[in-house]
């Protein structure tokens, strides 16, 4: 049977923008820039002569011939992948596959991964990215990093790194509407992840606030949709440390309250990225040498943001 199909690059590349919900986010899984993204997601439109996304600003808006033709996409992606996988070679002794929140993946494994694979140069290592916890067994996965409060119900979990956050807004937002005390807060629209019901209520709770904002929240699946709405002024955010300081420091961001403020949570209310692997099942030797490396660098890691400096604008202007 002859196949009319765009090329396989192109609906990988479209299955992960649809993932991910961001070009830059889609390009660091695919180690392509995101113009080249973006340049592939064109072309691909106009084989299928239908418009998938929506341009908005420097966002994307999935069209529902998008929302439809992703479920297509993924499950075929699956099929083929594990049709792949039935007929290679094994390498099974060095070979390692993990699904990793994208955050985490961009801003602290794939900078620091080379100190992984330099002790093994036959090490087979897959990386799948995504905010959702899937399936292990029918991807073949030895473990995952995911952003979490706690073990999810059938997984042995060893916490990395605490996500520990930054209330931020837009300094043009902050003129307009400033945040003086808490319950101003409660005039702005809140920006949170999809994945989670509790973190803007466990921080309104530091400031005695026990009722619903006035405004509707805007609930968005990834770190990097939330921090580009943020950025874009669309309402109030919760910036991961690393990326809120930088954004503070250039003037982009502010941070009403201080950057400390969350810290304040105790620790089973803050979300820690934490590696996830299935109860039950004797972790390989691979997986035992990738838990104790990646214990060693986010201790590391979280040394260093314990003792950040606060930039001199991280507080509200004036």
């Amino acid at each position: 049977m002859r196949y009319r199909l765009p090329s396989l690059e192109a609906l990988k590349v479209f299955e992960a923008v649809m993932r991910h919900g961001t070009l830059r986010a889609a390009a660091v899984e695919l180690c392509l820039t995101p113009q080249a993204v973006s340049h592939r997601i064109k072309l691909l439109e106009g084989n299928l002569g239908t418009a998938l996304f929506l341009r908005h600003g420097h966002g994307l808006i999935a069209t529902e011939n998008a929302r439809r033709l992703a479920i297509e996409v993924r499950d075929g992606l699956d099929l083929i992948a594990h049709g792949v996988e039935r007929v290679q070679a094994p390498v099974e002794n060095h070979r390692l596959a993990l699904h990793v929140s994208p955050y985490f993946a961009s801003a602290y494994l794939i900078p620091n991964l080379s100190e992984f694979t330099a002790r093994d140069p036959l090490i087979d290592l897959r990386i799948s990215i995504g905010a959702d916890l899937v399936e292990f067994s029918a991807r073949g996965l030895d473990a995952a990093i995911h952003w979490c409060y706690e073990a999810p119900p059938g997984f042995e979990a060893i916490p990395l790194l605490a996500d520990l956050k930054v209330l931020v807004c837009q300094p043009a937002l902050f003129a307009q509407r400033p945040l003086l005390e808490g319950a101003d807060l409660l005039d702005h629209r809140l920006i949170a992840p999809l994945v989670d019901n509790t973190l803007w209520p466990d921080v309104l709770a530091l400031f005695g606030i026990d009722r619903a904002p006035s405004q509707g929240m805007l609930r968005l699946h990834t770190h990097e949709a939330m921090f580009e709405a943020t950025l874009a002024g669309l309402g109030v955010g919760l910036a991961s440390h690393r990326d809120a300081l930088e954004a503070i420091a250039a003037g982009r961001l502010v941070a009403p309250f201080g950057e400390h403020l969350l810290r304040r949570l105790p620790r089973h209310k803050t979300p820690h990225f934490q590696l996830l692997y299935p109860h039950g099942r004797a972790p390989s030797k691979l997986l035992l040498a990738f838990r104790d490396w990646m214990l060693a660098r986010t201790s590391e890691l979280g040394r260093e943001i314990q003792q950040g400096e606060q930039p001199a604008s991280a507080h509200h202007p004036g």
